[in-house]
């Protein structure tokens, strides 16, 4: 029998935290990859919504608040003034804040070079939702839009989201403008950081897992340890029996070579009397490899594998047996020495006893009876 050295525990130790911290690190990976896909594309399209929502609540207050000062009666041309003057030369590379007229024409602009500016069917193209139309048929239409401008003859910029609003009172409309390629840079940083945090968030869950996962096998070492020692000393216990066993046979042999060197016990049976049909058999005990009690009959069963039944009980016949040769191993078995060919752990400290000719039930020693059955092998 192999024993388990500390060499092998510890190569199935570092085994078991190897395919444990690969598995943990994959099931990490995989689901951090797909929930940061999915984060990123829900903040992207919040990102998206919160530019087009922000465009329009922006074009949609300062429609109303140059359509209230025109009710009040201030003239267009003094709200045109006031709105260039308000909006003059702020920043045009991210967001910023226009007005045409309905025949796209450009009334205001942060730059004012371009007040005058004829927005025609080959300057943009515009796209809200499903449906594509040149810019210049939203600015007709007079109606309240937001989607994406793509233009075709600006250098700074190639598309932008755009909201515009009409003022009441006027055919003027309001437009809010969010450059597409600032906000593109905003969603690679959003992307970068995402990254970086999912990256530190996976290395992080892994070194926390892989800490569990050696303090929880820790826990249970030392008792694992001990069942391993507990089991290596029954492995050299049972060693030690069957080899016992072996010199035991060995010198039963040397016995039967020689008979006239046998010292049978006193007042022990040589014989025992059994009975096939109408037919009265005398065995030697020597044949006999052990008695069983089976449906409440005690039965022989000889080295030869023959079977006779007997009425004597098991408590009779262990009180004449030689003691030295036979062993009352349970309430069902008395086994001879010689039937033992081999002794086997069971269960949790009971032994198993294999006999020649094989018995149909299992024999076994209780761990209430090992320590007694061990010094009958040692008689």
């Amino acid at each position: 029998m192999t024993e388990i050295t500390p060499f092998t525990l510890s190569m199935k130790k570092f085994s078991l935290y190897t395919i444990t911290f690969f598995a943990v690190g994959i099931t990490v990976l995989l689901i951090s990859f797909f929930s940061f896909q999915h984060i990123y594309s829900l903040s992207k399209e919040d990102l998206f919504n919160a530019k087009f929502e922000a465009g329009k609540r922006e074009a949609r207050e300062i429609g109303k608040l140059l359509e209230m000062q025109l009710k009040q009666g201030i003239p267009k041309e003094t709200v045109i003034q006031n709105l260039q003057n308000s909006i003059v030369n702020t920043d045009t590379q991210s967001s910023f804040i226009c007005m045409y007229n309905q025949k796209g024409i450009e009334l205001c602009h942060p730059n004012p070079a371009l007040v005058g500016q004829i927005i025609d069917k080959d300057n943009s193209t515009f796209t809200s939702g499903s449906k594509h139309s040149d810019f210049i048929e939203i600015l007709n239409s007079g109606k309240e839009s937001t989607g994406t401008r793509h233009l075709v003859q600006s250098r700074d910029r190639r598309s932008e989201i755009v909201s515009v609003f009409p003022v009441g009172g006027s055919d003027w409309m309001v437009a809010s403008h969010a450059n597409l390629e600032v906000i593109n840079e905003q969603i690679r940083s959003l992307y970068l950081n995402f990254s970086i945090a999912f990256l530190l968030a996976t290395l992080l869950i892994l070194v926390v897992s892989f800490l569990l996962i050696r303090m929880i096998y820790r826990k249970y070492e030392a008792a694992k340890n001990s069942e391993i020692n507990d089991l290596n000393d029954e492995i050299n216990m049972l060693t030690a029996i069957n080899t016992q066993l072996n010199s035991i046979h060995e010198r039963l042999k040397l016995h039967a070579a020689l008979p006239s060197q046998e010292d049978p016990a006193e007042n022990s049976k040589r014989r025992v009397i059994t009975y096939q049909k109408d037919e009265l058999i005398s065995l030697e005990t020597s044949e006999i490899a052990y008695f069983f009690l089976e449906n409440n009959i005690v039965y022989i069963k000889t080295t030869r594998a023959n079977q006779y039944p007997i009425t004597s009980s098991l408590d009779e016949l262990i009180k004449t047996l030689d003691q030295k040769m036979f062993y009352r191993a349970n309430r069902q078995f008395i086994i001879n020495i010689k039937a033992i060919s081999n002794i086997l752990l069971y269960g949790k400290n009971q032994l198993k006893i294999v006999t020649m000719p094989e018995s149909k039930e299992t024999i076994l020693i209780s761990k209430n009876r090992v320590a007694e059955f061990k010094k009958w092998l040692e008689q």
